[in-house]
């Protein structure tokens, strides 16, 4: 039984999981023709970075922001294109994601992922789900997360996903709408409508996004120590900032043995 392990030794964002998976063999090229089916106008960038010693990968979304979407398509409006950052809804994801050539496992598993942030933000925003914007998870770089994510489990195909348990800091971060409290209401929310276990370390910063929770939501079939297992791959990915703990999140893959 092939299984793909997530150690979370500093929490979880989608830029870092993608990031784990290309350090692990996915195929760079793959991901970025997928997301080219998208229509984003995005160029993606894989760098390296050193982290306490360790060499991770960092995965990273540029946005083309001259370019605009009507060269191909001039259906948008002005106004949506202006506002594509603060207005585009779940039920425009979704829609994006379906009408997208992208194969049927991807769609399903990046609607999946999105459906479990835009139930959570809902609830925390008190809207219905079809209207939730999404400003953290409908900004361009997290459709571009989710959907690579999910392009990255396509090309794995492993039988079996285990997360290690999930801690997030505490204190506070500014958002969208102010300053909230960490765990962000919407992680927190995440964690309590999908039954996932959740704890806090005492560092005064955030460590889990909602798309980091969200994709473990959506994929972790459970939330432990690694299993016993004979390794084939490892790979390290990066987040941008510089913490008391390693910020990376390290993927195994391999042959998980019964003992």
């Amino acid at each position: 039984m092939k299984v793909l392990y997530f150690d979370c030794i500093s929490g979880a964002a989608g830029d870092m999981l993608v990031a784990s998976l290309l350090d692990s063999g996915v195929d760079f090229e793959k991901i970025k023709e997928d997301i080219n089916k998208l229509n984003l106008n995005v160029e993606l960038k894989l760098e390296e970075k050193e982290v306490n010693g360790i060499k991770a990968k960092r995965f990273i979304v540029i946005e083309n922001e001259h370019h605009h979407e009507h060269d191909h398509d001039n259906e948008h409006s002005h106004e949506h294109e202006n506002g594509h950052h603060h207005h585009r809804t779940f039920k425009d994801i979704r829609q994006m994601i379906e009408e997208s050539s992208l194969n049927d496992f991807i769609k399903n598993l990046s609607i999946k992922i999105f459906e479990k942030i835009a139930s959570a933000e809902a609830k925390v925003h008190g809207k219905s789900i079809e209207d939730v914007a999404f400003h953290e998870v409908g900004a361009v770089d997290s459709i571009v997360d989710i959907v690579s994510f999910a392009s990255c489990i396509d090309f794995i195909k492993p039988d079996q996903i285990l997360f290690s348990n999930l801690y997030d800091g505490k204190g506070l971060t500014k958002s969208m709408h102010g300053i909230i409290p960490i765990p962000a209401p919407a992680v927190l929310e995440i964690a309590k409508q999908n039954n996932l276990p959740i704890g806090i370390r005492n560092i005064e910063m955030e460590l889990i996004t909602p798309t980091g929770i969200g994709i473990a939501a959506a994929v972790a079939e459970g939330f432990c120590d690694m299993p016993l297992m004979v390794i084939e791959k490892i790979g390290y990915g990066a987040g941008s900032r510089e913490l008391k703990t390693p910020n990376v999140i390290r993927v195994v893959f391999g042959e998980k043995k019964t003992q």
